[in-house]
């Protein structure tokens, strides 16, 4: 997942929804509430026109002390020589370059990496058409594929409705909470068909998680 931090709503939201259209989860916030945000789900954060900020270098600093080994990025339509970013990036980059670039620069220091989900047989990479099971196609929808994706991020804490929702859905359409009941529903139903069992497990007071072998016996 990427965080992605601007002062402008409406620009942070549009980034956010760039993200989600090629498949990567995605979360846009202010920069005030960035610090309480953060959690080691995120691979990589995106803070959009730092010189906005009133002192970038002290900010980007504080994150570090919060976000341990996650690579911070700037993205700017100006000039921007900050030496506090692990990498700067024209506002007119195309998309998928500006993640193929982040992939490089996580990938060359073996880091986890941003369009990877990978889990217990299950693999909803960005660069695959379909969510597979040990190769084997499971038909998801994107909305589907992007739920999965995010409880393998989460894995193995239980995320809430509310989670999954503001992380696998476009900022501007985010839909009932009682959706994801539904969503998850249908892929468990789509996995039973193809294995017999549920993907997704609900944890009483918790929230979903998926039922990996290890998970099995204790829910």
């Amino acid at each position: 997942m990427i965080l992605i931090i601007d002062r402008n709503k409406k620009r942070g939201e549009t980034l956010a929804e760039i993200f989600h259209f090629m498949g990567v989860l995605s979360l846009y916030t202010q920069p005030s509430s960035a610090i309480s945000e953060l959690s080691p789900e995120y691979r990589a954060i995106l803070i959009s026109e730092p010189s906005g900020l009133p002192a970038p270098e002290d900010y980007v600093a504080t994150l570090r002390r919060y976000s341990a080994s996650i690579p911070i990025f700037a993205i700017s339509g100006e000039e921007c020589r900050y030496e506090c970013f692990d990498g700067i990036f024209s506002d007119n980059i195309s998309s998928s370059a500006l993640v193929s670039a982040i992939v490089a620069y996580q990938e060359e220091r073996e880091l986890p990496s941003l369009g990877k989900y990978l889990l217990a047989g299950l693999d909803a990479g960005c660069d695959l058409g379909e969510v597979r099971y040990f190769s084997e196609g499971l038909g998801m929808t994107k909305t589907e594929t992007m739920i999965i994706r995010y409880l393998i991020a989460t894995y193995p804490t239980p995320a809430s409705a509310e989670k999954i929702l503001k992380h696998t859905h476009k900022p501007t359409k985010l839909p009932e909470r009682s959706s994801i009941r539904t969503h998850i529903s249908k892929i468990n139903s789509k996995f039973e068909a193809i294995r017999g069992k549920s993907l997704i497990v609900s944890v009483p007071g918790e929230g979903y998680t998926v039922l990996t072998p290890e998970l099995a016996s204790k829910y």
